[in-house]
């Protein structure tokens, strides 16, 4: 019984042996293509401004000017933006979002609001055709960059 076993798992060395193989061999493909490597980046950042304020709270996005390559975004916080891991080459710059909802921080609070008629305000939007909206850059390889973001409302 003990041979058996023996030369069955001896059938199957050379079979597990290629596959093993095979497997190595295409990790080690892959990895080596030229032009398959992928590129870690630059660092963006900067400010976005709406008809000259700071844009409290929204999201900024750079994709591809040519469509083709990943699109990277990141959240803007009091104006200020950081993107890290953007190809370089042509891109679109988009934002979306505008200013903060003040919720009120207690259900008295929200009580009292209902008792005089108030109603929790909805944040300004930046609309997507505002002035500079989707505007066209152009980022480097040349490591961190600053962009200036400045949109105002449309027809003005």
């Amino acid at each position: 019984m003990r041979s058996s076993q023996h030369s069955r798992s001896n059938t199957g060395d050379p079979l597990r042996a290629l596959i093993l193989g095979l497997i190595a061999f295409l990790g080690f493909a892959l990895v080596s293509l030229p032009g398959c490597s992928k590129s870690d980046g630059v660092t963006v950042s900067g400010t976005v401004t709406f008809d000259g304020r700071p844009v409290e709270e929204g999201y900024i996005t750079l994709s591809p000017a040519d469509g083709k390559g990943p699109s990277a975004g990141g959240p803007i916080k009091q104006g200020k933006f950081s993107i890290s891991g953007v190809l370089p080459g042509e891109k679109i710059v988009s934002v979306t979002g505008g200013g903060k909802i003040e919720f009120p921080k207690s259900s008295e609070e929200m009580a009292q609001m209902a008792a005089q008629g108030q109603q929790i305000q909805a944040a300004p939007q930046i609309p997507p055709n505002a002035k500079g909206n989707n505007q066209k850059v152009t980022i480097t390889n040349q490591g961190q960059q600053t962009l200036e973001i400045s949109l105002s409302s449309p027809g003005t």
